[in-house]
């Protein structure tokens, strides 16, 4: 992946801007293209594919069927919601797992953004262009300041958020991870599960759903 970084004066704080919802108008982003704020640093992505899009609607399926079968399972999946952790970080998840009447009570206060503590789980599927934002830091990844940048995996743990499901398509991987246990003093997960793709995602109580994967495709070679 070939990544660029500018600097480009902003007539205010990129936290601010995105929370109004500015920051793409201002950077002439094309219709579907996103910005989200990872450590300060604007991160743009384009439109995902459909691929991508079918992996989140079928995860968002699995919470639907627990739903429809248990009328007390208190999970829902909400797509495409902000979640800010002013003033540096300001991100865009691909599925959002919330207690359903937390879900229910920001929806009626009109919220533009939830707080990391809203989140049950959060769910992330990658694709090429942006993958290693979503990754655990590497030494591919750029250094600033001296030290390794953050990307969502950090920023996630840092923020207390207790599950990170992330969907890794790329072909040299094609795994579900199931990251937990988050230590906010060192921004990082303690534990983790795996599945490849083709095996059954079992995710553990609080939720007790499963998830198929049988058809899932990574990205093409």
């Amino acid at each position: 992946m070939s990544v660029g970084y500018v600097e480009l004066p902003l007539p205010d704080s990129p936290y601010e801007m995105w929370l109004r919802g500015e920051i793409e108008r201002f950077l002439g982003l094309p219709e579907g293209f996103r910005a989200e704020i990872i450590e300060g640093d604007i991160v743009v992505s384009p439109a995902a594919c459909l691929s991508h899009n079918v992996i989140a609607t079928r995860i968002s399926g699995a919470f639907a069927i627990a739903r429809a079968t248990n009328p007390a399972f208190p999970w829902e999946t909400v797509v495409g919601t902000g979640v800010g952790e002013p003033s540096s970080k300001g991100w865009i998840p691909d599925v959002t797992v919330m207690d359903r009447s937390r879900s229910e009570q920001a929806s009626a206060a009109d919220l533009i953004v939830i707080a990391p503590s809203d989140m049950a789980m959060v769910i992330e599927v990658t694709s090429p262009s942006n993958a290693d934002h979503d990754r655990e830091p590497g030494p591919q990844h750029r250094r600033k300041n001296g030290n390794r940048i953050m990307t969502k995996w950090t920023d996630y743990a840092s923020a207390g958020v207790e599950y990170y499901l992330l969907v890794d398509r790329d072909p040299r991987v094609a795994r579900a991870t199931l990251y937990f246990d988050p230590n906010p003093e060192t921004s990082r997960y303690e534990s983790a599960v795996a599945w490849e793709f083709g095996e059954p995602i079992v995710l553990p109580e609080p939720f007790g759903v499963t998830i198929d994967t049988a058809e899932w495709t990574a990205w093409p070679a």
